[in-house]
């Protein structure tokens, strides 16, 4: 082994220590989740497509992008209801935050846009944050005093009926980010699933991003 792989495999241990772990779970109040064996976010995104040529290339650009080291893992619920992806990322100076300017812009400007699957064209859509019951522009808040920015919004994926829910948390400390998604179909906001996601969410907005930042839990 090279001292540069050497070196790389040194620094993703380093970034696997600020993940969430099975360990962390029952201790946060979120025992009904079990760490999935592999990441469930693995693959590459699909090619997508906005409202201008520039704006696609910033999409894509900004979804595709590849960090020089990176760790990830996933939890489920014990019904499979609701699936959480952590990643923690390092690159190289100042792409880190090219990056966030990048997915800053993406939710600024693309109010939807199209993900091509096969032969399926699936819509996206942005929620305005102002209509988000996660109170996203809070979060920002929060955690953007704690690092050096952060970056929250729930997007709408697929038909009315079958619309799959994610949001997507992601916070910036130097060179590093963490990027915590929350994927799970879009129900009633009324009903009693909406509510169990509002907690699930919750705890692990206190906790991922804290072990991040190396803060202590609230």
């Amino acid at each position: 082994m090279s001292t540069r792989d050497t070196r790389d495999d040194a620094s993703r241990q380093d970034l696997a220590q600020l993940l969430v772990s099975a360990a962390d779970l029952a201790d946060a109040g979120l025992g009904d989740f079990t760490e999935l064996a592999s990441p469930s976010s693995d693959e590459d995104p699909p090619p997508m497509t906005a409202q201008t040529p520039e704006l696609t290339a910033v999409l894509n650009r900004a979804f595709g992008d590849k960090a020089a080291r990176e760790v990830r893992t996933s939890f489920v619920n014990s019904d499979s209801s609701i699936v959480v992806d952590e990643g923690v990322s390092e690159r190289v100076a100042g792409a880190a935050a090219a990056w966030m300017a990048d997915m800053r812009r993406v939710y600024t400007e693309c109010a939807s846009w199209t993900m091509s699957i096969g032969d399926d064209e699936i819509t996206v859509r942005v929620v305005d944050p102002a209509d988000d019951p996660g109170e996203p522009l809070k979060v920002e808040q929060r955690f953007g005093n704690e690092g050096d920015e952060a970056l929250m919004r729930t997007m709408l994926a697929g038909s009315p009926g079958q619309q799959a829910r994610i949001t997507t948390l992601l916070v910036r400390q130097g060179d590093r980010a963490l990027e915590l998604t929350f994927r799970s179909l879009a129900g009633d906001p009324d009903g009693p699933e909406a509510a169990r996601l509002a907690t699930e969410t919750s705890k692990f907005l206190e906790l991922a991003p804290a072990k991040f930042l190396g803060l202590p839990p609230r």
